[in-house]
């Protein structure tokens, strides 16, 4: 059967070059953050009692806000609801994605032409506002909730790069060659195609997850997140409806919009990475 070319035992392959790596190191740092963020916070969440608007310095590195916040606390604390919410729903929206691609482009017939009108379907109706509408009527369920409306519709896209590539994949020998074998089709979709487009998957992973921590900033920002938990974007909402722009409060704004688009950007390089490497290799296997 054929083997994934370029790619195997070692993980660093599926993140190649510079700017794969570099984004790897961008997501690894937030992850610790995350990690260790009740050890590394110099004060503890929601915690009040300094005063208000205090400017950046040797005892709050990013000011306060109009609550006597830390805000470098309270940054520190919504790294782990921002990642949680993105990684979390950029894997629910992988799983629906692939399973949806890789039956409606193996398959085909009336099967995937379903499929993708389903798919058609949904992409009609702008993905955030459906998210607002189900965030407004759902009853409340916390992160868990924002997870699940994020998670449950982003991966309609996805659906359609797999389905493209699967199809590309189903033409090839080692499929026919599978099928001759007496392999199912279940078989071939997940032991022989699947495997052969992981590059592919891994770099759709990180576009949705990307998409799920901008979604869950968004829906946070609307006041549609967990109001108990901290988040960059519950952050901004705050410093919006406190007006912190008149105040020139800056240090309580800038921070988790350049979080936010930071990690955003870490993710994007290790896509383009993993991206770049899969197309040099099908390059060469060409040859």
């Amino acid at each position: 059967m054929k083997k994934i070319v370029g790619y195997g035992k070692s993980f660093w392959k599926f993140i190649p070059g510079v700017k794969g790596k570099l984004g790897l190191f961008i997501i690894l740092l937030f992850i610790f953050v995350a990690a260790f963020g009740s050890k590394i916070a110099p004060y503890k969440k929601n915690y009040i009692g300094f005063d208000s608007w205090l400017a950046p310095s040797s005892k709050h590195w990013l000011g306060t806000d109009s609550y006597g916040q830390d805000v470098l606390s309270q940054m520190i604390y919504g790294t782990q609801t921002s990642l949680l919410v993105g990684i979390v729903a950029g894997m629910i929206t992988t799983v629906i994605g692939v399973l949806v691609g890789l039956v409606a482009g193996y398959k085909g017939g009336w099967i995937g032409e379903g499929l993708m009108r389903v798919v058609d379907l949904f992409l009609v109706i702008p993905t955030l506002a459906l998210m607002i509408i189900l965030a407004s009527f759902l009853p409340s369920m916390g992160v868990t909730n924002t997870i699940l409306i994020i998670g449950l519709l982003s991966w309609l896209y996805m659906a359609r790069s797999i389905r493209s590539q699967t199809m590309s994949e189903r033409e090839s020998g080692y499929v026919e060659a599978a099928r001759m074998a007496g392999m199912s089709d279940f078989e071939i979709m997940f032991r022989e195609v699947m495997p052969n487009i992981i590059p592919v998957i891994l770099a759709n992973l990180v576009l949705v997850t990307t998409q799920a921590v901008l979604a869950e900033a968004g829906l946070s920002f609307l006041g549609l997140g967990d109001p108990t938990q901290v988040s960059w974007g519950t952050i901004l909402s705050l410093a919006h409806a406190n007006n912190a722009v008149m105040f020139n409060a800056w240090w309580w704004i800038l921070p988790p919009g350049l979080a936010i688009a930071c990690l955003c950007f870490g993710f994007i390089l290790i896509g383009n990475g993993i991206l770049d490497r899969y197309q040099a290799n099908r390059g060469n296997a060409a040859l």
